[in-house]
């Protein structure tokens, strides 16, 4: 492209911002609470398939297990997401904002699996 075009289109270039330092650890601290919750969120997964499995193989009408685990899914990452485009949040590096929507993720994650747990008995 050429220069005076973009100048006149975008204004003058300015040069990206330097990387923040110190991000790494927040960074793999998102990761680990988020490979935490991924894993919490297996069983529950696991149950649902296991039921529509089951029940359509007896015939059994698997629709209200399939809607139910539908908004539970999108309740448990639609806070976070939600969370995560707050104007205070998006000041935050993308590594935090990470950081902090996992944080909410996994009271959410372990709520849904005391209450599975709770109705079994």
């Amino acid at each position: 492209m050429n220069p005076d075009a973009y100048t006149a289109l975008y204004g003058p270039g300015r040069p990206a911002p330097a990387p923040r330092r110190g991000q790494a650890g927040v960074a793999v601290l998102a990761g680990l609470v988020w490979a935490v919750v991924l894993v919490l969120l297996s069983y529950p997964a696991m149950l649902v398939f296991l039921a529509v499995f089951f029940g359509a193989a007896t015939g059994v009408p698997v629709g209200d297990v399939v809607l139910w685990s539908t908004l539970v899914g999108l309740g448990t990452f639609g806070v976070p997401v939600a969370l995560t485009f707050l104007p205070p949040v998006r000041r935050l590096s993308v590594p935090a904002r990470f950081l902090l929507a996992g944080g909410v993720a996994l009271p959410l994650v372990s709520g849904i699996l005391v209450w599975i747990a709770s109705q079994g008995g």
